[in-house]
């Protein structure tokens, strides 16, 4: 006698059913989605939101991360921070002109002048604080300098404060544009080229001789046809660059590449000298000690010379053993750091056995 079968039959999948509970599911899920947008946007300052790790985004704590990116050097995420900030702090317009201040100097040390100006203009329209009104001034003419604009920097400028007042003691040497040169500007400038230049010089004089030598210049640069002179290479170079910059010269492939390569040279060659000005400290008793145990490389006319004679002479030796050591030690230790690897076999010769070979095999094909 059969057994009666009680199990309830297994019920068939239904494609349209199983794809119908999908899609009900992933409405639920953007449901969801689109409800924590919302409450994040309604959420008022200082309550913890669900689903965030319980943080609070108030405005002291977007406060905190706005100044730690700043600090870690991190330009557009501070001021995307600070403009967070803003909105949630409810600042007064000193505040608020006080922050915008701050994000467009954020912006232009990220080389993003278009938003640099953009903080500036809203932190002058919001509210004027006299004790930064010069520096935003001075900051929008570099911004619109850096952008090459300087048809518009002498419209916005014409109006405004001098950015660089001559006081009653000063005399202005010259303008261009809204632009003023006075003479103390002009001095300054004058001691700092002398001072690029005695670096250049520093591997080779002692410490007081490049202090005597760069009196020597200065002194030669008071006279007024000197001063006059210098003026006029000075002014010759910034309308240059200016021309370069409204006739979008830096945007010329090759020169973007001259460029970079410069910056490149130019960024080693000043790692090194820093690497020389932190180790190399000669003092006249490693004078005296180096020129003892090498006499004879100073030598003159097979006559051995009086330390004094050849004091300069002995200090270029040094330093040049010196920075020799320390360029060479700083590279070997840079290319592991870097995992340097050099192919020498790529410029090995082949020897001249293997070169007959590689011809007579070729001489071979041809037949």
């Amino acid at each position: 006698m059969k057994k009666l079968n009680f199990e309830v039959p297994a019920k068939q999948a239904d494609p349209g059913h199983r794809q119908t509970t999908l899609l009900t599911g992933l409405l639920i899920l953007i449901l969801l989605g689109v409800g924590a947008d919302i409450w994040i946007s309604l959420n008022p300052k200082g309550t913890k939101i669900p689903g965030y790790d319980g943080v609070a985004a108030d405005s002291e704590q977007l406060k905190k991360i706005a100044l730690k990116l700043e600090k870690s050097g991190l330009s557009i995420s501070s001021a995307s921070a600070w403009k967070e900030y803003m909105v949630r702090a409810g600042l007064d317009d000193k505040e608020a002109a006080l922050i915008w201040y701050r994000i467009g100097k954020l912006y232009q040390d990220n080389d993003d002048y278009e938003q640099a100006l953009d903080g500036y203009y809203r932190s002058e329209s919001i509210y004027t604080i006299d004790s930064i009104a010069p520096e935003i001034a001075l900051r929008i003419q570099e911004c619109l300098e850096s952008m090459g604009k300087f048809s518009a920097m002498r419209h916005e400028l014409a109006d405004r404060v001098t950015m660089q007042p001559v006081s009653p003691n000063d005399t202005l040497v010259a303008e261009i544009g809204t632009r003023k040169i006075n003479a103390s500007e002009l001095d300054r400038r004058m001691e700092d080229t002398i001072e690029r230049q005695m670096r250049m010089m520093a591997p080779y004089l002692p410490e007081k001789e490049r202090h005597q030598q760069k009196e020597t210049l200065l002194k030669e640069f008071t006279t007024p046809a000197k001063r006059m002179m210098f003026l006029n290479q000075y002014i010759g170079e910034e309308i240059l660059y200016r021309m370069a910059r409204e006739t979008k010269l830096t945007e010329d492939p090759k020169i973007q590449d001259l460029l970079k390569d410069q910056e490149r040279s130019l960024l080693a060659s000043m790692a090194l000298e820093k690497e020389y000005s932190d180790q190399i400290k000669i003092t006249q008793s490693d004078l005296e000690t180096y020129y003892a145990a090498n006499k004879k490389a100073f030598m003159k006319e097979d006559k051995e010379q009086a330390f004094e004679d050849v004091k300069n002479d002995v200090y270029k030796a040094l330093r040049s053993q010196k920075e020799n050591d320390i360029r060479q030690q700083l590279l070997t230790r840079l290319k592991d750091e870097y995992d340097v690897v050099i192919h020498q076999s790529a410029f090995d010769t082949p020897p001249p056995q293997a070169e007959t070979q590689a011809r007579s095999t070729q001489t071979g094909n041809i037949k």
